[in-house]
């Protein structure tokens, strides 16, 4: 249902009902009643969004990462946004370490994104974390 539509359905079923009159009642305008009515459409449309992987991301996204980065979708974790950004930047990334994209990396992408601070994560910042990584640098290790 389109979200015109569906803001319509529901203004249909608030209006002239008890359940409107008794949100008036609790001192709500017809403004934030409006604005209720999207917060509701809006959390609808979250939880129904749906995605498959086409051919190329299905050769370089492990069918584990996937179903990962989709339980992350549906706790709430991670939004639409984040997660096509986690989808476009392990194709990147791909193409820079050659190997498939594993729910352990799948992790440290989305914990990057989330917890960095940075608006828009490159690969490049991504390439430096997997450099890093890939190459466990052992700092007790004597250098001659």
């Amino acid at each position: 249902m389109s979200e015109i539509r569906s803001k319509q359905f529901m203004g249909m079923v608030l209006v002239d009902k008890p359940a409107k009159k008794e949100l008036k009642k609790l001192g709500l305008s017809d403004k934030e009643v409006d604005e209720l009515i999207d917060s509701i459409i809006g959390q609808q449309e979250s939880k129904n969004y749906n995605r498959i992987l086409g051919e190329e991301e299905r050769r370089i996204i492990t069918t584990d990462a996937f179903g990962y980065l989709i339980h992350l979708l549906k706790l709430g974790s991670v939004n639409k946004e984040i997660f096509e950004k986690v989808i476009v930047l392990s194709i990147q990334l791909n193409g820079f370490l050659k190997k498939k994209i594993t729910r352990d990396m799948i992790d440290n992408i989305v914990n990057y994104i989330i917890f960095s601070g940075i608006e828009d994560v490159s690969v490049r910042d991504l390439l430096d974390l997997f450099f890093i990584q890939e190459n466990e640098i052992n700092f007790n290790e004597e250098i001659n």
